[in-house]
């Protein structure tokens, strides 16, 4: 394991890699040395904390699923010693309500696994990008910054925000910044018409959408009822085989005779 160096040495990148399996934190040490980051890595949540806890770090990327202390329990508890430092989160796809968890406690983004070397590199370029915008930043600017983050934050915990970046009901996920759709655990290809129509259904969920609405959100322009119906068929035909278990008894997608289609749990 390499030596963390500490808040007074040189001004280099220095990421933490944090995962249970080793072979992948040496893959990636590997990766992330030859670029000239300074590299530490630990192979437990436990182990994670106490480096964080006594050393500095640009970015920590983070496995969820580990034995004993998880990704999220370390965020959780990382968070106030290291309130600068960027947490990137490692995630398999059964674990992807977790990362969304993570997400909402401050981690900057999250990677599925297996995720490819040059994902993980991106991921960890913008994670210091936006650690060195916020830290040139001017005091003003940082308020001002604040100002519209509260505002933000308000018009998220509205419930027909359209900027809401993850969807859920119990058994499907969309992460919609990502184009990302998992069904009971699984991930699932959408077409973006598709993607497009169950997002909008499901930020007006419980309400009846017509099909010339639908049809104005995804073209832009008035279909009469019975244009709109038909561009419409096929779409919501192959969406439900792709997310229902039963097409023709749906959890979520329902059309409701004479009046349009209807995103419920009911």
């Amino acid at each position: 394991m390499t030596d963390p160096i500490t808040r007074n040495s040189v001004d280099l990148p220095h990421i933490l890699i944090v995962d249970d399996e080793r072979a992948l934190r040496h893959t990636l040490s590997g990766v992330f040395r030859r670029m000239g980051y300074r590299i530490a890595e630990a192979a437990s949540g436990e182990e994670a904390l106490e480096q964080i806890a006594r050393h500095a770090f640009d970015v920590v990327l983070l496995d969820l699923k580990m034995p004993g202390m998880g990704g999220t329990e370390v965020l959780r508890a990382a968070r106030p010693l290291a309130p600068d430092t960027v947490f990137i989160i490692l995630t398999a796809y059964g674990t992807l309500d977790s990362a969304i968890v993570a997400i909402r406690h401050g981690a900057f983004d999250y990677l599925l696994k297996p995720s490819p070397l040059g994902e993980i590199v991106r991921a960890v370029e913008a994670g210091l990008a936006e650690r060195r915008r916020q830290k040139e930043e001017e005091p003003i600017t940082l308020l001002e910054r604040a100002i519209v983050g509260l505002r933000s934050a308000a018009r998220r915990a509205e419930p027909s925000s359209s900027v809401e970046r993850f969807l859920q009901v119990p058994g499907l996920t969309v992460d919609v910044q990502r184009r990302l759709v998992v069904v009971d655990g699984r991930p699932v290809q959408l077409t973006p018409t598709e993607f497009e129509i169950l997002v909008y259904l499901m930020r007006h969920r419980d309400r009846v959408v017509s099909p010339r609405e639908l049809a104005a959100h995804l073209r832009g322009c008035d279909l009469d009822e019975r244009e709109a119906r038909t561009l419409l068929r096929s779409h919501l035909y192959r969406l439900r085989r792709k997310i229902e278990r039963d097409p023709s008894s749906p959890r979520w997608l329902h059309t409701i005779r004479g009046s349009g289609y209807m995103f419920s749990c009911k």
